[in-house]
């Protein structure tokens, strides 16, 4: 059987403090075991995105840098996409945010699915004031951007949330996030999809803390062995690297973050 995939996209990006326009189609076609990839020569015939909100976004960002902060990446984009695998067709609208903003050697790092910014600004207010590293605290709590880039390694009870198609064009239904996922993830058309769980949400469970010191940023991105975080303990604030301990408690949220095939935001407690 021969799998057809193509893409189009057109988007508004700002990145390294330039402003680029971005148009782009491409084809991949898997047969008898061979993945091959082609740009396309096709104008994408999507609406043009407008600019307003990338520069509102950006300039937001921009302006929690400065005493004592700087950032060192910068990435913002909004665009339409379109999808065809074989005779299916589908289209979505996407935003995305990664940066990454430091006081040397200290930096925090974030991926955003929106332009909302609440979680730079308490991180930057604590990266401003952080001090030297600190053994991990007995318990502590990770916001909820922290627990989605967590999800995806975690051994607790998950849910995959509903969507209409995944990289092949097939629905996605909700179900426990258990064994084998059989939905197809497909980054981009030029790497070969794998099979993923999508749109992770964790299975709520236990009682918060709300008292206990909470992580509020990444230091580095995280593993299935440890995590490095910027923690808030009152208005002390200080970094801890820790292997990941067992979850004593989780709650779920309604933010979408782009790890992996998706998650949803993940309060969580250890």
């Amino acid at each position: 059987m021969i799998e057809t995939y193509r893409k189009w996209g057109r988007s508004v990006r700002l990145e390294g403090g330039r402003v680029v326009w971005v148009d782009e189609a491409g084809e991949a076609i898997e047969s008898a075991g061979v993945f091959r990839t082609r740009a396309l020569g096709e104008d994408s015939n999507l609406e043009r995105p407008e600019r307003d909100a990338i520069d509102a976004a950006g300039h937001e960002i921009e302006s929690l840098a400065g005493d004592g902060l700087m950032l060192e990446r910068l990435f913002v984009s909004q665009g339409a996409v379109a999808h065809r695998f074989n005779e299916t067709h589908w289209s979505e609208s996407l935003r995305r945010v990664h940066l990454s903003i430091a006081r040397p050697p200290l930096r925090a790092i974030f991926d955003f699915a929106d332009f909302q910014f609440d979680a730079v600004r308490r991180a930057a207010d604590a990266l401003r004031r952080a001090g030297k590293e600190r053994k991990p605290p007995k318990r502590m709590r990770l916001a909820e951007h922290i627990g989605a880039a967590l999800l995806p390694f975690l051994p607790i009870a998950k849910i995959q949330s509903p969507a209409p198609h995944d990289g092949k064009g097939a629905p996605i239904v909700e179900t426990l996030a258990e064994g084998e996922a059989t939905n197809w993830f497909r980054p981009s058309y030029r790497v070969r999809p794998r099979r993923a769980w999508f749109h992770l949400r964790v299975a709520p469970f236990g009682e918060i803390d709300p008292d206990l010191p909470v992580a509020v940023a990444l230091l580095a991105p995280v593993s299935r062995a440890a995590i490095q975080v910027l923690c808030v303990d009152g208005r002390a604030a200080y970094p801890v690297s820790m292997p990941l301990r067992p979850i004593l408690a989780a709650k779920a949220t309604q933010t979408w973050y782009p790890y992996g095939a998706g998650a949803f935001g993940a309060e969580l407690m250890l």
